[in-house]
């Protein structure tokens, strides 16, 4: 809960460049996790919302830089999802 919201206030422009509903949909993922790795399947259950909509939603964390995605290495086809280090994340707010 506490990182939650230190990343929610960690830096105005930052909060500001991704939207609240966004924001919430970061925090569900993250606490369900306990900030482990999880697939576009997982994000759909745990966040109870579309295939389609889960496609929209997770390009945009990661365009955000709070989450990055990797192929899997078994099916090309199928992303992982990672948080990004919450170092790199202060870092990249650094350069704002």
């Amino acid at each position: 809960m506490a990182i939650n919201i230190f990343l929610i206030h960690i830096h105005e422009e930052m909060a500001e460049a991704i939207p609240k509903h966004l924001l919430e949909k970061l925090s569900k993922l993250y606490n369900k996790t306990n900030g482990n790795s999880f697939t576009h399947e997982e994000a759909q259950e745990i966040l109870g919302i579309t295939k389609s909509y889960a496609g929209r939603v997770l390009p945009e964390l990661v365009k955000a830089g709070w989450i990055k995605s990797k192929r899997e290495k078994s099916d090309g086809r199928r992303k992982i999802y990672y948080f990004n280090d919450l170092c790199e994340i202060i870092n990249e707010i650094g350069k704002c």
